[in-house]
């Protein structure tokens, strides 16, 4: 097994859009080499994983199939400090096929990547994005083009050919085919750090209220992964990343808020005010100061409006959430 450490200084393309989410939170790009796509036969052979913090680019390369499970606790090692992961398409392979070659592995630790918040930039732009329709098709090399970035790209090998040369570099040890696969991997994580500049070209509110985001509070960290709104309450739920807790309350500073923290499960029930078609939530109750809303324009006297006409104010939304949980997290956890 090879552990190829690489400093590079790229950061993540930074706005106020991506801060409101993510500031403060310990970020890496991550993608994986297998040797095929199902979890259940074939192999885990090499990771990547650029670490935005450190300026570390790193790689963990099973030098044969049989090295799988020490390459899988490196990379484990190396990713787990990390809050959010990049991905591209991970919700669907990345992390899943890194859970199933984990199950494979029980002496492996940690046991599944489900602490780590993970944003799929695939999925942001397949679903909140005009992208879809000004481009022939969604791989990550054609948004790459898309966004100008084709020209920083060295590699021109596909993930089967990455295969082919993993099986000749297996066999022989060829140094040519690992260099290629490394290359491969190494521009593929390089170019996803890149490619985070697309989240302003998508309604990356919408993406963050449908798909989840994370919070964190200290050393605890959440994500929200379920926001609803009924008839008379504000409903979220999600996974507790981080630190555990058992906490049951229906009460909160005289205000009737329903809070449940079990296990690695979470569930948070806000009151909500409809009236004439608007929807609004109490900062005044919550314990939020409305400065912190003041530049919105459905804030005023207290209250802030998260619906109307229009539709769901996502923006407002989240912000909302994010507030309230970090307080909750802060005064009752």
């Amino acid at each position: 097994m090879k552990h190829i450490i690489e400093e590079w200084s790229e950061e993540i393309y930074s706005t106020a859009l991506w801060d409101f989410y993510f500031d403060g939170m310990r970020v890496g790009s991550l993608d994986i080499e297998t040797t095929g796509f199902n979890s259940t036969r074939n192999k885990f052979i090499l990771g990547g994983v650029y670490n935005v913090e450190t300026h570390r680019l790193h790689q963990i390369l099973a030098e044969s199939r049989a090295e799988e499970p020490a390459a899988l606790q490196e990379y484990m090692d190396t990713i787990s400090d990390l809050d959010v992961l990049i991905t591209y398409n991970g919700k669907s392979f990345d992390i899943p096929f890194l859970n199933g070659r984990l199950a494979a592995y029980p002496a492996v630790s940690p046991s599944s990547c489900d602490h780590l918040y993970n944003l799929d930039l695939y999925q942001v732009l397949s679903s909140h994005s005009p992208i879809r329709k000004l481009v022939p098709n969604l791989r990550q090399k054609t948004v790459e083009n898309y966004m100008g970035l084709w020209e920083t790209r060295a590699d021109e090998i596909s993930g089967a050919e990455s295969v082919d040369l993993y099986n000749q570099f297996e066999a022989t040890g060829d140094p040519d085919a690992e260099a290629q696969i490394l290359l491969h991997n190494n521009d593929d994580v390089r170019q996803l750090t890149r490619l985070t500049k697309a989240i302003i070209k998508s309604d990356f509110h919408e993406a963050m209220f449908c798909s989840g985001f994370p919070v964190k509070c200290g050393e605890r960290m959440l994500t929200v992964n379920q926001i609803r709104l009924s008839s008379s309450s504000l409903d979220c739920s999600g996974v507790l990343n981080r630190l555990p807790v058992n906490y049951i309350g229906f009460d909160w500073n005289g205000w009737p808020v329903a809070s449940d923290f079990r296990g690695d499960g979470f569930r948070i029930s806000v009151p909500i005010i409809r009236q004439q078609g608007v929807t609004v939530v109490d900062l005044e109750a919550s314990g939020l100061p409305e400065t912190d809303f003041a530049d919105y324009p459905g804030c005023a006297s207290g209250f802030l409006v998260i619906e109307d006409k229009d539709g769901i104010q996502y923006r407002e939304t989240n912000h909302f959430i994010k507030q309230f949980i970090v307080k909750f997290m802060e005064e009752c956890l």
